[in-house]
């Protein structure tokens, strides 16, 4: 027997499934997880595994069929808290999960990614840009959204260069990633000096550097544009920036 449980916070819905998932309990499941996305349409529907005690391949179907019906309404989809045996159920389908930063989030193999390195020179803003446009081309975005993804992305190099590495060239990575559900993650990092404080850092206005050439909007740019930023930073060890935007289909014509 199976239960699941649901909570909402702001866009998010958690869906918390706790007993033993067998093809049985995967009937009852499917009904009242699709239910709760068709009534409240949630943005992110996260489905936490930390109370299963069992799951067999029914629950691999179970989720997989609930990121197909997720795509479908335009949500995305996100599991955390999979215990250890469960986790190597869901490898074998291709959900790998791993304990990171998120706390046990376990995150939808990407179907795509690519990642590059480069010097910390303001003529490699432009390249960071023409790389994000060319990868992300066969998901065909429109043009308002790539727009926004190479804004983005031109903000968080340009804090690698004015910012990171104030009085000498250093490299920036820049990982691209797609998710099966046309969710785009681009992380880019530095070894710089890292930021003290980021939460003042991202407070809109605030600068470090020169206030009558810069306006310290940088982060408030990305947070505008996309739909979810992440910073984290160690003061002498760099920064890292997670920009995540999900692209929506064309409306065919």
């Amino acid at each position: 027997m199976a239960t699941v449980t649901f909570s909402a916070a702001d866009d998010l819905l958690y869906a918390y499934l706790a007993g033993e998932i067998d093809h049985d309990a995967a009937q009852s499941l499917r009904m009242q997880l699709d239910d709760a996305l068709v009534s409240r349409s949630p943005r992110t529907l996260i489905i936490d595994l930390g109370g299963v005690g069992f799951m067999d391949s029914s629950g691999i179907g179970l989720i997989l069929g609930r990121q197909r019906c997720a795509r479908v309404l335009g949500t995305s989809l996100r599991l955390q808290h999979a215990p250890a045996q469960l986790q190597k159920v869901l490898r074998l389908a291709g959900i790998p999960c791993t304990e990171n930063i998120a706390k046990g989030e376990c995150a939808m193999k990407a179907e795509n990614s690519t990642r590059i390195q480069f010097d910390s020179l303001s003529s490699n803003e432009a390249y960071a840009r023409g790389v994000t446009a060319a990868f992300l081309a066969r998901y065909d975005p429109t043009v308002p959204q790539l727009a926004d993804l190479k804004t983005a992305v031109s903000e968080a190099v340009t804090n690698c260069i004015v910012h990171a590495y104030p009085e000498r060239i250093g490299p920036v990575c820049m990982t691209i990633a797609v998710y099966p559900d046309r969710e785009v993650h681009i992380t880019i990092t530095d070894k710089g000096i890292g930021i003290p404080n980021v939460e003042q850092a991202m407070q809109p206005l605030f600068t470090t550097g020169n206030p009558e050439e810069r306006s310290g909007l940088g982060f408030a740019v990305m947070q505008s544009f996309m739909d979810r930023v992440k910073v984290t930073s160690k003061p002498g060890k760099g920064t890292k920036v997670l920009l995540v935007k999900r692209l929506s289909r064309r409306e065919p014509t």
